[in-house]
Parts: C-alpha cells; structure tokens; sequence
C-alpha cells in the first residue's frame, strides 16, 4: 500500500510549484543544441493569467526546453505571427471512456486545442465487480470490456493508443455498485469497509481523488456522513472530491446540494470542486456565488467547473422520479410495464415541461427529434412518450436540453469567477460514426473554443489570458499537475497554436458533430496531433495518475 501521508506532502508541493511559478524562466539561456520544433514569432499567453508576451517557444522530445526570443537552431519551425501560442487546454470533466476506447485519437476534443481529459463523475471505468454492470456511458457495442479495476481500463487504454492525456476520478456510485448493487439502503459495516477499500486500490491506481454524483443512481443513496468518511479515504491519498450536487426536492432549502458540499470539504478536509455549475446550481446564481465566495473566506477550499452551454446532455432516465429510477436498466423497465407503478410515475411527471427536450437513441426512430414531435407520432402525452421509448430501448437513450435564451445571464455569470475552471462534461468522439449514444450535445465538439469565441473574442466577458488560465494552469494546479499548464521551461510540451481572430466552435445542436475552426497546431507530449488545422492521427497521449499512484498496485 502507498503510504498516504507522502503522498499528501507530494501533492502540497506540486501545487506550490504551480501556484508561485518557481521556475529558471528568468535566468534560462537558450539551448545550445539543435532542438525538435521551434513556435516562432508567437504572442504567448502562457497559462498564469498575467499578460501575452512575444516569443518563441522551443521542444525537444516532450518538454519544453525554452521559452525566450533569443536565436535557436530547429529541425522543423512553425510559424505562429498573428497567434497565439498557449499551454494545452485540460478539459476538467469529460465522459469519454467508450469515446476513447472506440477512437483513441480524442478528434473532437483535440481539433479544440484540449490536450488532457479528466474523466469520472458518478462512475468511473473501474471497478467494476460483484454486482456492478456496465453502463453504456462507459462500455457498449462494439467496445468490450476486458478489465475489471481502473487500472486495468488505464493498462488498456494506453495499449490501444490515445491521441491525448487521460486522468481519471473514481467513481463512488462505481464502487458502491461493485460493493452492494444498486438498492436504496443502507451500506452495512462490511460493505462499508469494501467501498473503503476499493477507493484505496483506486487511489492507489492513479485516480486523483474520488467523485460522485448526487443525482444519478446508486450515488444519491449515500447520506453526508457516509460520503464524508469516504472522502477522508481520497484525502488520505492527496486527492480532491469532486460533485455534481444534490438534486433539490420540492420543499427543501435551495442550497440543500452546496452546503452538503461544503460540509463534505469541512468535515474530511478535502478541497471540493463542483461539476457544471451553469446548468445545475439549483440556486440564484447571485447567492450560490456569495456562499461560495464566503466559504472559500472561511478557508474551505471548494471551486467549480462548468461549460458555455445553457443546457446539458443525460440520460433519458433522468426524467423519471429519483424513487423510480432504482436498480439497473432491467429493474427500471419492469417498473415502467407494472400499471400501477407507471400509473404513480406519470402523475407525478405530470406537471413536467418536456417541450425542450430532444432524444438522443441509437434507434433512428427517436434520435435528433424533440420528445413532443414522438408524442404526436405515439398520439400520448409527452410523459408517456418517454416512458415508451425507455421500455422500448430497455432503459437506454440521453437527453439533451434545448437552449431558450434563458439561463444564458447565468451561465455567463457562473463562468465568470475566478476558482471556475472548465469542464465540457462532453465525449471525444470523431465526427463521422454514428454512435450508440445517438446526437451527442455540441459541448463534445466545441465547448473550449467556444469559451474564446463567443466569451472572449465576441462578448467580452474576459480576457484571453483569463480564459487560457480557466482552462490551463487552474485547473492543472487543481490537480497537482506540476509539469503542465503553464508554458515554461522543463514542463511538459502540451502546447496550442490557435488564432484568436478566427478560432471558433462549429457545432451547433441542430448539427452538433463538427470540428472548430481557427486552431492551427495542437502538440501533446511535444508530438502534433493537429497540424495545420488538420488531425494528424497521432497518438502520443498518456495515462497521468494522482498523487496516490503506486505503480506495485496494478
């Protein structure tokens, strides 16, 4: 077992290193020698926040060797006059287990400028044991399965090849499934001490710290004290918890979810980040903010991540009741065939407003069309429509909320704080294969550029260097990632090229599968898998474990 202590000292250190910058930038001296690749001629916003400034960058092998404007002597140069030369984005959320195990290159979200996807949320891709089944956010035809532990799914990944850096959090709905199956009761001691120790394995794998999410099924049946006993596992490890809230039910206080989450980083010490807060705050944006800010005054360390969307993209069971969404897919549709049951499902969805909402199915029948449109084709309600279509695809399909204008103010406002960074909450899909996931949300395909398109060039909501921060450095520091974020000597040559007068996402809900325009060079790794403005099908990606890492653990 790794001695957790250390590694809480490692991870200390790490972030330092990121938060101070400490490094020989002042005194380099340019290489001597000839190096891989030279960026010339670039404004370089190089991830800290602090102002652009002319220079080169220099890449030998996978790091940068220097950053200055003195002569170096080149195998290949590219020339970036009139752009921008920035750190690779890291994308803070991201579901793209079976994207990458179908198509390690990562198009979707490399054609972005993103060089580091973290994955898990209420799931991870590991454990995956005892009673737990396979989601089909995570494996589904064609992809098979053939590891049971996170580090198995990492060992397999980085076999197949992935064209960017994958970094993973274990999931606490994916361990108590492995542990106890999908009831709503209580663990019991020994069930406990299982969950326990499969967060300690996962750790030990390389996750950076454990996540759930409170609205999803099994997640939601842990109570606070139970999930702060887990987290103070996580912490022991060096890693962060991350959340997406707790659903709100009628007649609860608004700020039920925050101050649980609150709770959780008071009561295991452990810094907190909450999932996608533009969609799902539950609360006047207003006051979430000021609690936030109050409790990062009181020393509580809790930040956030969201998206440039006003609607999100989930499962088709989310519609249902929290009661009747219990048990795993079979379990839900025999609920759904039962006329009492789906007698009390229906009534209690009755005062639902489902004329937003779009369907996302393998089945061509319902894919791309707005739940109403089937209704009128079932001749039912729309409520009843949705339960139809989930008998009928056994309890699979997603949903995706289309965008009224609405929560636009308060998606821009959430964005706009300092401790958010920003997290796509998308897949990395390539643009031409038709998925079991049917329509993805534009948010795979565009959320980053988007950011420094429609936030930065168009709105003004920030600045370029603010926006580069919100997506490099922030949060790279919020993961202990001392070798990259930041554009600077000895780090890691996960480096953009983009132009800030074009770079633009291109997809939209109606045609969501679409590659950004305006990003000319993406390197990981110092190898380019965007040239050009074209992918290059190169897979330089690697696996980046946290700080609990003990590579005798796998």
């Amino acid at each position: 077992m790794a001695k957790p202590q250390k590694k809480i000292l490692r991870r200390a250190a790490l972030a330092g290193f990121l938060l101070t910058g400490t490094t020989s930038v002042d005194a380099q001296s340019p290489p001597s020698t000839q190096v891989d690749i030279l960026i010339k001629n670039g404004r370089v916003v190089d991830g800290t926040g602090g102002s652009w400034f002319q220079a080169d960058v220099a890449i030998t092998g996978d790091r940068i060797v220097y950053v200055g404007r003195a002569p170096v002597k080149a195998k290949r140069v590219i020339d970036a006059v009139g752009k921008v030369v920035s750190p690779g984005f890291i994308d803070m959320h991201s579901h793209s287990e079976f994207g990458l195990l179908l198509d390690g290159r990562g198009l979707s979200k490399v054609t972005q400028g993103i060089t580091t996807e973290v994955m898990g949320e209420h799931l991870s891709a590991g454990p995956v044991l005892g009673p737990a089944v396979d989601d089909p956010m995570m494996v589904t035809p064609p992809v098979k399965r053939t590891w049971t532990t996170l580090g198995g799914f990492f060992s397999y990944l980085q076999k197949k090849g992935i064209g960017l850096n994958v970094a993973s959090y274990i999931g606490a709905g994916q361990v108590r499934a492995s542990a106890m199956g999908y009831e709503n009761r209580q663990p019991t001691p020994a069930e406990m001490e299982k969950i326990k120790q499969l967060i300690r394995q996962g750790m030990e794998e390389g996750a950076f710290g454990l996540s759930n999410g409170m609205s999803y099924v099994p997640n939601m049946f842990f109570d606070t004290a139970q999930l702060i006993e887990l987290c103070k596992v996580a912490a022991s490890y060096g890693g962060i918890f991350t959340i997406h809230i707790r659903n709100v039910s009628p007649g609860d206080p608004r700020d039920k979810g925050l101050k649980e989450a609150i709770e959780i980083a008071k009561g295991a010490r452990i810094p907190v980040e909450i999932f996608h807060l533009g969609a799902s705050a539950q609360m006047e944006p207003d006051l979430f903010i000021r609690d936030v800010q109050q409790a990062r005054a009181d020393g509580v360390d809790i930040t956030g991540n969201s998206y440039p969307y006003e609607t999100g993209w989930t499962y088709l069971t989310q519609a249902l009741p929290a009661w009747a969404q219990e048990g795993d897919s079979a379990a839900i549709v025999a609920r759904l065939q039962k006329p009492d049951t789906r007698s009390r499902i229906l009534a209690e969805m009755k005062d639902r407003d489902f004329s937003t909402l779009k369907v996302a199915s393998v089945n061509p029948e319902f894919d791309g069309k707005r739940l109403v449109q089937i209704a009128d084709d079932m001749r039912v309600s729309p409520q009843e429509a949705l339960l139809n279509i989930l008998v009928n695809m056994k309890g699979e399909g997603f949903q995706i909320g289309l965008p009224t204008g609405k929560r636009d103010a308060i998606v821009t406002q959430m964005l706009n704080n300092p401790w958010m960074d920003i997290g796509s909450d998308g897949i990395a899909l390539p643009a031409d294969i038709r998925t079991s996931f049917g329509s993805p949300h534009p948010r795979s395909f565009g959320s980053h550029t988007r950011l420094l398109s429609e936030y930065v060039r168009e709105r003004r909501v920030f600045t370029l260097e603010e926006a580069v921060r919100k997506m490099t450095s922030l949060p790279a520091n919020r993961l202990g990632l001392a070798d990259r974020g930041i554009l600077r000597e000895g780090l890691k040559a996960d480096v953009v090229v983009f132009d800030p007068a074009t770079i633009k996402d291109m997809a939209t809900y109606e045609n969501p599968a679409q590659y950004s325009q305006g990003v000319d060079w993406v390197l990981v790794n110092g190898k380019a898998v965007v040239a050009d403005g074209k992918p290059t099908n190169a897979l330089p990606g690697h696996i980046l474990r946290g700080p609990g890492y003990s590579p005798g653990s796998l």
